[in-house]
């Protein structure tokens, strides 16, 4: 970090000082500035710890890390100043994880590759659970591609409906402001992972396919 800390009360200032000034002068797209501020709704994250062993989380923020993982990776190195490991894409996915990116097609797709990665050369059991946009009148979604050339890896879990999506807003995030424009896409969850991953969470909670999707009523499931 560039200098020590001084209180909580002045990191917190900075990091949402921090957020603001990434909104106002980002020259990324719209889009994927929203998207740092889309948080997908707490039920889901909870249903991942319960049903399928998650408890990390590879792409978040002090703004709006899941308190119900044990660890997470944020981009912004004084978010380490609360809890947080530094650039999920220096370091090895292991583990269960969830990852919900921001909405920029090369750092999704960089997402996916690094759960492709470590899902084939893990010595320990690892499975991420990705949650990401399929765009609404784009024939190609970069990282389908991964998915539809790995079968043996990847696995479309199912997806939720653009008209049932809906986005949690923390309460934590007083002054900041958040106009959400009116998302026209799907989202989709990716399972990747390999085959004996699978059955590790199959021995463990037979059941826990079912249950996940129970408890995430929204989304359309595939039959897997």
């Amino acid at each position: 970090m560039s200098s020590p800390v001084q209180c909580l009360a002045s990191e917190i200032a900075g990091l949402l000082q921090d957020h603001q000034a990434r909104l106002r002068t980002s020259k990324a797209s719209q889009l994927t500035l929203e998207s740092y501020s889309r948080i997908l709704p707490q039920h889901i994250s909870a249903a991942l710890q319960q049903c399928a062993m998650v408890s990390k989380e590879e792409m978040a923020s002090a703004l709006n890390f899941d308190p119900g993982n044990s660890s997470y990776w944020s981009e912004r190195h004084r978010d380490i100043v609360f809890g947080a490991n530094y650039n999920a894409f220096a370091t090895k996915f292991t583990g269960f994880s969830i990852c919900h990116p921001v909405y920029d097609d090369t750092r999704m797709l960089k997402c996916m590759q690094h759960s492709l990665r470590f899902a084939m050369c893990s010595e320990l059991p690892t499975a991420t659970f990705l949650f990401l946009p399929n765009w609404e009148n784009k024939n190609i979604n970069a990282y389908r591609a991964l998915v539809r050339d790995n079968p043996k890896y990847c696995t479309t879990l199912g997806f939720i409906p653009k008209t049932k999506l809906t986005y949690a807003v923390p309460t934590s995030w007083k002054g900041v402001q958040h106009n959400f424009s009116n998302h026209t896409w799907s989202m989709d969850t990716i399972a990747v992972w390999k085959k004996e991953v699978k059955q590790r969470l199959t021995d463990a909670t037979p059941n826990w396919l079912q249950t996940l999707q129970r408890s995430i009523p929204e989304a359309v499931w595939e039959k897997n």
